[in-house]
């Protein structure tokens, strides 16, 4: 029996089990997968991200200055972060959060989860693991939420190509930029610069969204002009949720945590940063549990510290998505207010 198990070692589980330790709270981290491994994302640190954890040059594929977003008609703002961004491939960040914890990650897929009066149990073939408390950061897909039968509303696709290209080209069509491309209703394009790959993706919710839609969007401008000359080298796809913090967040002995649940910014897809702090809010408030208070009450106070329930706020689906008309529009006044700070 564990006081805490931490289920998924991503960003979210990773940063619940450094805020464990550090709060001297005995846990186990489980993941399926063995680290360092490779998992589709868009892979861009804002600057808080990478002034809080320190990061190293190595881990940063390319620095980032912030976000280049366009309308549907190719107008154009750009949102400066105030110091340093960075775009990181996932199987080297992640396995950089790893190495701080002073313990590895279980490796052992969990197919079940089951919430009792006393404990939480994990079944993994036929294994079992016991704990406490239990902290899902186990993605957008998560068993967790599934075995408890708690229903997050509809996840997007995200559909991306790797394409190799020249670092020097690289720079000089993207730059230290994240693109966003609001090209489409209900979801959205990107870029984001590596040192020698550019990663090229659209998400959203509906039947438009797959691989044949990629193939279209790399083909139009200026995304085409963009790639030119490049190789794809790998197809990944993943869901994402768009609907904001789940509303069941948690329950008497499970947090969910990250895409989990739901701390994504919808109108960009960023998560990593949300996931982070989702799960040092998760640590903190077993925490205030494990000295008597109720574990929902403790979550929703930390995360409400932390600005992550401000994301059910933003109701990007209905009122920037809905439509290229109100993308346009969106785009327009965000350049009308940069040109008023200039």
């Amino acid at each position: 029996m564990h006081e805490v198990c931490v289920l998924g070692a991503g960003p979210a589980g990773a940063s619940a089990a450094a805020e464990l330790e550090r709060l001297g709270i005995d846990y186990v981290l489980i993941d399926k997968a063995q680290f360092p491994r490779s998992k589709p994302c868009g892979g861009v640190l804002p600057w808080r991200v990478v002034e809080e954890l320190r990061l190293p040059q190595e881990v940063m594929e390319r620095p980032l200055k912030g976000y280049r977003i366009f309308s549907p008609s190719l107008e154009k703002v750009e949102s400066r972060f105030p110091s340093q961004g960075a775009a990181v491939r996932r199987s080297t960040f992640d396995a950089f959060l790893l190495r701080s914890l002073k313990q590895e990650p279980r490796q052992a897929k969990v197919t079940s989860v089951k919430e009792g009066d006393d404990c939480v149990e994990l079944i993994a073939g036929k294994r079992r693991v016991r704990a406490r408390y239990l902290i899902a950061a186990d993605g957008a897909n998560s068993v967790a939420r599934r075995s408890l039968g708690i229903a997050y509303g509809k996840l997007a696709l995200a559909c991306q190509y790797h394409v190799a290209l020249p670092g020097e080209v690289i720079a000089e069509r993207i730059g230290e930029w994240f693109e966003v491309y609001y090209f489409f209703s209900y979801g959205y394009g990107w870029l984001t610069p590596l040192r020698s790959a550019v990663k090229v993706g659209i998400g959203g919710l509906g039947s438009a969204f797959s691989r044949r839609a990629l193939d279209a969007f790399i083909k139009t401008s200026p995304i085409a002009e963009k790639l030119a000359g490049g190789k794809i080298v790998r197809y990944e796809a993943h869901r994402i949720p768009m609907q904001g913090p789940s509303p069941t967040l948690a329950t008497k002995r499970v947090l969910f945590a990250g895409d989990a649940g739901g701390f994504v910014f919808p109108g960009t897809g960023e998560g990593i940063y949300y996931a982070i702090r989702s799960g040092k809010a998760a640590a903190q408030a077993v925490a205030k549990a494990m000295q008597g208070e109720p574990l929902t009450e403790a979550y929703k106070r930390e995360t409400h510290k932390a600005g992550l329930l401000s994301l059910r706020e933003v109701n990007f689906l209905e009122d920037t998505l809905a439509s290229p008309h109100e993308a346009e529009r969106y785009v327009r006044r965000l350049k009308k207010l940069a040109r008023g700070f200039q």
